[in-house]
């Protein structure tokens, strides 16, 4: 299920210039736009052995050093980086890039990392490697980004301020989400997306789809073209959280950036995974 109240022919338009497909802007964003999608080289690559899930790139930038990728194929838009390995295998995690796209445009960052991790030979399978990240991983600030709405496109320290007050409020709701009790396991972004969208907003959904919390209520005020329920919004989200759901905030919220909202409540899933020995094959 997947809410959208209008359709936009941006990104359709700016593919057809481009002549490329969907998933090809979905995966670089802006960075098809300014050039900088083609200003890497990739020297290596090393895959997942078995279940392909993890891929390590060893990338060679147009200017600056050379530096390494972790990508997961659950998260596709998500490029994790770090420095080359030295002697003995280790490495530095220095960022992450990511890219939330929507109907209208997308929200696009890069946010600094600290942590260290492990790639080193593999004596058991040919051309192949460990890779596992050692200890915690920080998530630091975000040191830039673009923002692509409709026509208009934020760039500089107008989109920093953007993408930062953005965080702030993704952070708190998958804060909350993380607290509720029974949570199932997500397979992926659209599951996640099933989920949620009737508990987070049950104004734009079938009465039938409703939660057991839905009240009709006698209270309500409008936010984002959308009458909100706010005895529902009283009793089932923290007191934080009231002004951002009843004026409409976490609906666009959600419609721009619920792959941002689905990266950050699986964050911690994902370091863990990278926490346990992979084994990757060589393909490149």
């Amino acid at each position: 299920m997947k809410f959208k109240r209008a359709n936009f022919l941006l990104i359709g338009t700016v593919l057809m210039i481009l002549g490329g497909g969907c998933a090809s802007l979905a995966e670089t964003g802006g960075s098809v736009l300014d050039g900088s999608a083609f200003a890497e080289k990739t020297l290596a690559s090393y895959r997942e052995e078995p279940g392909k899930k993890i891929r390590l790139d060893r990338v060679r930038p147009k200017n600056g050093p050379e530096f390494i990728t972790i990508r997961i194929d659950s998260i596709p838009n998500l490029r994790i980086k770090g420095s080359l390995p030295d002697g003995e295998g280790n490495f530095y995690l220095s960022s992450l890039y990511f890219l939330s796209p929507n109907t209208n445009g997308w929200n696009e960052f890069t946010l600094e990392l600290s942590g260290i991790g492990s790639f080193v030979g593999n004596d058991t399978a040919q051309a192949g490697a460990i890779l596992q990240l050692k200890g915690p991983v920080e998530t630091l600030d975000i040191s830039e980004g673009k923002i692509r709405r409709g026509a208009s496109r934020l760039t500089g320290t107008q989109a920093l301020a953007a993408l930062h007050n953005r965080r702030e409020r993704v952070e708190a709701i998958t804060q909350w989400m993380k607290e509720q009790p029974n949570l199932p396991d997500f397979s992926d972004r659209e599951t996640f997306e099933e989920y949620w969208t009737p508990l987070l907003f049950p104004e734009i959904v079938k009465r039938k789809e409703r939660p057991a919390a839905w009240t009709e209520g006698e209270s309500w005020v409008i936010g984002e073209d959308v009458k909100w329920n706010t005895v529902y919004t009283e009793s089932v989200f923290p007191e934080e959280l009231w002004p951002v759901r009843n004026s409409g905030t976490l609906l666009r919220d959600w419609e721009e950036a619920s792959g941002w909202i689905y990266f950050v409540f699986e964050w911690d899933r994902i370091v863990e995974s990278l926490s346990k020995k992979i084994e990757l094959k060589k393909t490149k």
